[in-house]
């Protein structure tokens, strides 16, 4: 199988640079800081600290800053007291559980407050339950309840922080079938601007609790435990197919009808399936379309959807499908358990009614104008489960039956060409522009989205600003996307 990430013709992302390293951890720090406290539990690491450069690298080196601190937690005492520490000093915040973010939020040239050690993972098999610490990446997770015999419904990348991906909603390849990561919140251990330590359930703090199920982190305070439901699931079906078109008006209407056989099926395919649509272009002009994906459900059943509602035009590359554990499937669309740092760039837009044939050729036309390897449009279907749940049940809106998700996404390996990188994907969106209707997924932020709050949560912004200002009057967890105040 293959990561959805990995982009045709792409050179493969470097590991952050000991020289690089070495020169952000030396940089002189530019925020004064007050004497450092003694707090149990926490590590105190400034610029020339023994073990600073190592904290330091993270996913996308266009948002690479050294803090004046970093306060490495092992307990959410500490976190509460670091927090009181931070907020009294009146000292600028970020908060770093995973360090997945696109446009590095979890960044700050001031404290940045680091839950990585925090990792405890403990299945409760007879509950169905599993109890993760603040800290833990999903992948982490996944080798913890699938050692039981259970699956957690979250994205394809193990390095992501679970913090952060369950409090933007969490969507991956069991969202179909068991709901968003959001969906099986069953509470969460939240520090708040006070430090007061708090449990948000569906009882107890229950607007905090619900505003923590896609409204985004670093809004609302500090996640440091999570409960969430867990399924029983042992083996699912990966599968994956393949078309490619010339680069010519009569290939580019024989990729509309396969896109278009997709999208008006994909989001309302039986639950067991979910099956992700990529279009780039390859390195040999073309235009690739493939479908990759998994499902639960039976073989029998999978070949009847894929040949009755998918294969409308004979694909390049022969439908192939695999049986394999959880964790395999988990592993295969991984491509790599390591922690990757490299230059990228993501925009999106949720698709409720399906595109239209102008808008599909815009799309491919925009992609196809470019080099290889530079941009894709990655297709998430959403629906299913997902559906089962109303919109204003939870922070997170996208819940229509027919909803898809774009990625349009790029990453490149050398600086020089970061600006290239990201004028040829605001290119390719730009031009979308006309045909979307403004809703975007706030796990995949984009710094440019100027009215982001009303794209990211929509008609449940109101309520999110209540909660924020419930929560959090003086605006004291906040980033350049954080929910405003009303």
């Amino acid at each position: 199988m293959e990561s959805v990430y990995r982009i045709l013709g792409e050179r493969k992302p470097r590991k952050l640079k000991a020289r690089q390293a070495r020169k952000l951890a030396a940089a002189p720090s530019a925020i004064p800081l007050p004497p450092l406290p003694a707090i149990a539990d926490a590590r105190f690491l400034l610029p020339g600290n023994a073990d600073y450069a190592t904290y330091l690298p993270l996913h996308n080196k266009r948002n690479d800053v050294a803090p004046a601190l970093r306060i490495v937690c092992t307990s959410t005492q500490a976190v509460s007291d670091c927090v009181k520490w931070v907020r009294d000093n009146n000292l600028p915040l970020a908060l770093r559980c995973g360090g997945h973010c696109y446009e590095g939020f979890s960044q700050s040239a001031g404290v940045v407050i680091d839950l990585r050690r925090m990792g405890l993972v403990t299945v409760d098999a007879a509950r169905k339950m599993v109890t993760v610490s603040g800290g833990a990446n999903l992948g982490k997770i996944y080798r913890a309840v699938a050692d039981k015999g259970f699956a957690f419904a979250g994205g394809s990348c193990p390095t992501v922080g679970v913090a952060g991906h369950a409090l933007g909603g969490g969507q991956g390849l069991l969202g179909r079938r068991f709901g968003l990561a959001c969906d099986n919140l069953l509470s969460i251990k939240i520090v708040d601007a006070n430090g007061v330590i708090k449990v948000a359930d569906a009882v107890n703090n229950s607007d905090l609790f619900w505003a923590c199920k896609g409204g985004g982190g670093g809004s609302f305070g500090v996640a440091t435990g999570f409960k969430f439901r867990i399924h029983e699931l042992t083996h699912v079906r990966t599968f994956r197919i393949g078309w490619k078109f010339p680069n010519t008006g009569a290939g580019r209407t024989r990729a509309a009808q396969v896109f278009d056989a997709w999208q008006k099926w994909a989001p309302s395919a039986p639950r067991n399936i979910t099956a992700i649509m990529k279009v780039q272009k390859a390195s040999d002009g073309q235009l690739s379309l493939r479908v990759i994906g998994q499902s639960t459900g039976s073989r029998a059943e999978l070949e009847s959807e894929l040949n009755t509602h998918l294969i409308v035009r004979p694909p390049t590359s022969a439908l192939e499908i695999v049986r394999k554990t959880f964790m395999a499937a988990i592993e295969s669309f991984a491509g790599s358990f390591d922690y990757e740092s490299t230059y990228m760039k993501a925009k999106s837009d949720f698709v409720t009614t399906p595109l239209t044939a102008a808008a599909m050729q815009t799309l491919f036309t925009g992609l196809l104008a470019i080099p290889a390897g530079h941009v894709a449009a990655l297709c998430d279907p959403y629906g299913g489960a997902i559906s089962d749940v109303a919109p204003s049940a939870s922070a997170f809106p996208r819940r229509g039956a027919n909803t898809y998700c774009i990625q349009y996404y790029s990453r490149w390996a050398n600086a020089a060409d970061t600006q290239t990188r990201l004028q040829r994907i605001t290119n390719v969106y730009d031009a979308m522009r006309p045909f979307m209707p403004g809703k975007a997924y706030v796990n995949y932020c984009d710094i440019d989205q100027a009215n982001f709050a009303a794209s990211y949560w929509g008609g449940n912004l109101p309520r999110l600003k209540q909660v924020k200002a419930a929560q959090d009057a003086a605006n004291f967890f906040r980033h350049a996307q954080s929910v405003p105040l009303p």
